[in-house]
C-alpha cells in the first residue's frame, strides 16, 4: 500500500479537532476505507505524529494497528506547517513533480522552509 500524504494530512486535521482525548479506532474520512486508514494511522504512529496504543502480534513485535488519542507535540507542529492551503498546495505540486511520491523527511523540511519565508 502506498502512503497517501493527503490522508495524513486529513487524519492530522481530524485528531486536532477532536474535542476528547478518547480513542478513535478508525476516524471517518471520507473517501477512504478502513484499511487504508489504519494502514496510515500506523505510520502514523511510526512517524511520532500520533499518540496511540500500539496492538502487536502475539508472536512478535511488529504493530499490527494502532488505537489513536491525539496528536503528538511533533504531530502538531508538523499540522501547522502544512495547515494553509497555499502552502500544501506547494508541497503537493512538488511531490507531483517527483513523481507522486517524496520522503517524509523531505516533505517536513519542505514545509519548513516554506513556513520560514513566509508562505504559509
Amino acid at each position: 500500500m502506498k502512503r497517501d500524504m493527503e490522508l495524513i494530512r486529513k487524519l492530522l486535521f481530524f485528531f486536532d479537532e477532536k474535542e476528547t482525548l478518547n480513542m478513535v479506532e478508525v476516524p471517518p474520512i471520507d473517501g477512504y476505507d478502513d484499511l487504508t486508514i489504519k494502514y496510515h494511522l500506523v505510520l502514523m504512529y511510526d512517524a511520532k505524529l500520533l499518540r496511540c496504543e500500539p496492538v502487536t502480534s502475539k508472536t512478535s513485535d511488529r504493530v499490527i494497528y494502532v488505537l489513536p488519542f491525539e496528536l503528538t507535540w511533533d504531530g502538531h507542529e508538523f499540522l501547522d506547517k502544512i495547515r494553509s492551503e497555499t502552502a500544501w498546495q506547494r508541497v503537493r505540486d512538488i511531490i507531483s513533480e517527483k513523481g507522486g511520491s517524496i520522503a517524509f523527511g523531505v516533505v517536513n523540511q519542505l514545509v519548513t522552509k516554506l513556513a520560514l519565508e513566509g508562505v504559509t
